[in-house]
């Protein structure tokens, strides 16, 4: 009996030393999260039963690839292992270097809930993000139609981020190296908006396109309280950069309400001297503000043109993925933890709490995307960039903005109160790597540089929760 005790007893030891062994330099991983189809978006583990806005999936261990588990309809290009140099996959294709627009650094819009001032700008130790490319003519946008989705699609699975199956909704905007700029919602809302454009005359429809392709970055605040609205646009004429300001009273769900020109709005001055107006309505058919329509009327010395600018808050799920291999660099240890915790849902004050997505997508023209996650802890991490991809396929590979530490648009007008930026200034580079231009899109983040340790990497696909519209009219959308 004892010997077989003793037996025993060693192959156990075997078994634990066998187990502890990891690669040299780095902690491996393989814990599996559980699958988080069925989650109903509420957190069983809080023990008040609060309903949640985001619902957290992701993949715990093995390589940092693609978030589907087939295989299957995904081109995105897949992530190295952390310790190298560049996100995106040297096979991969490499997408040429837009050329930068003329004057000013353009940023990128966004639509938000709260108007507290401009973020406090810390120094940033890596490049700053290319400018956003300039719209061309030269190649025309993609036809129009009904472009309905396959019944399969989910707009919360992050397997359908890398489907080259799909059809694209798509501002009509193109830069000159053919990427296209996308909306980040599956409705047809573009797709009425460019129809109904090409039906007017041929100058008027001119002078709105150049009007379009002008709009650098666009902006649009809401006062939770009053209801009052302000939209700043930053517009090219000429060699040089003007802002416009127009403000006014939002009706949930109500008839458009009138915009005028102001002064200043968003921490802005208005520097254009056009005569500008506008009108906004909310679209959403519960009557909320999620999805809101801006049609703008610029005139200039020979005519007047018309532009539609659709701005997009909501609440987004997100996937990440998580890989096995990571370093014991102390900062990836807790950001990590922040985001195991959020996948297995556990009962910490270190994990998720909020994820959202806003946008901007003018007509005929550019789109920008900004991706926030709020933690428990009041961590904020914020992310922006051009909503660009290509116009068949969804890899990328775009620098995107950091809050605090890159000069952009979208993210200075994130609300700071009760935020903490301790992980944001973790992370050292951001790209987006797929875009499937139906509120998806998948992002590459990558540790600062820190000692002697590898810069560890991981991906986060945010997924938009998508709300139905107000019936496509012309009267609906006047």
């Amino acid at each position: 009996m004892l010997p077989m005790l003793h037996k025993h007893t060693i192959i156990t030891a075997a078994l634990m030393a066998s187990l502890s062994l990891t690669a040299c330099g780095s902690k491996k991983d393989v814990l599996k999260a559980p699958d988080q189809t069925s989650q109903s978006g509420t957190d069983a583990n809080s023990g008040n039963g609060q309903k949640q806005d985001t619902k957290t999936g992701g993949s715990i261990g093995g390589g940092l690839g693609n978030p589907s588990t087939d295989g299957k309809n995904n081109t995105e290009p897949p992530l190295p292992l952390p310790g190298a140099t560049d996100l995106p996959d040297p096979s991969a294709p490499v997408q040429p270097k837009p050329a930068p627009a003329p004057g000013k650094s353009q940023g990128q819009g966004q639509n938000t809930n709260t108007n507290n001032g401009s973020v406090p700008q810390a120094p940033s130790d890596s490049a700053k993000p290319a400018p956003l490319p300039p719209v061309t003519s030269e190649k025309p946008a993609p036809d129009l139609g009904t472009n309905p989705l396959p019944n399969d699609y989910r707009s919360d699975d992050a397997t359908q981020v890398g489907r080259d199956n799909l059809t694209k909704r798509m501002t009509g905007g193109v830069t000159a190296d053919g990427l296209v700029y996308t909306s980040s919602s599956t409705d047809e809302l573009l797709n009425f908006l460019r129809a109904r454009n090409a039906r007017v005359d041929e100058a008027t429809r001119q002078a709105n396109m150049a009007a379009a392709a002008s709009i650098l970055s666009a902006k649009l605040t809401v006062d939770g309280m009053s209801g009052d609205a302000i939209v700043t646009l930053k517009i090219q004429e000429g060699d040089s950069t003007k802002v416009y300001n127009i403000a006014g009273s939002m009706n949930d769900g109500g008839a458009a309400s009138a915009l005028r020109s102001v002064r200043a709005g968003n921490g802005e001055k208005s520097t254009g001297t056009r005569s500008i107006e506008g009108t906004i309505k909310c679209l959403d058919l519960d009557g909320g503000c999620t999805n809101t329509y801006v049609r703008v009327k610029l005139a200039s010395q020979d005519s007047t043109a018309r532009v539609g600018v659709i701005f997009r808050n909501s609440a987004a799920d997100v996937h990440i993925s998580l890989p096995g291999q990571y370093s014991d660099n102390p900062e990836y240890l807790v950001l990590r933890e922040f985001f195991r915790n959020s996948i297995l849902q556990q009962n910490s004050e270190n994990r998720i709490k909020e994820a959202r997505m806003s946008s901007f997508e003018v007509l005929n023209g550019r789109s920008g995307v900004a991706l926030t996650i709020k933690g428990m802890n009041s961590q904020l991490l914020g992310f922006a960039g051009p909503l660009l991809a290509p116009e068949a396929g969804t890899g990328v590979n775009i620098n995107l903005s950091r809050i605090a530490k890159d000069n952009d648009d979208t993210l200075d007008l994130i609300s700071l109160n009760s935020s903490k930026l301790t992980y944001q200034n973790w992370i050292g580079d951001a790209r987006m790597v797929a875009n499937n231009g139906l509120g998806q899109v998948k992002i590459a983040l990558k540790m600062r540089k820190r000692s002697t340790f590898a810069q560890d990497q991981f991906a986060i696909t945010f997924m938009r929760k998508i709300k139905p519209l107000v019936e496509l009219t012309d009267d609906n959308l006047k």
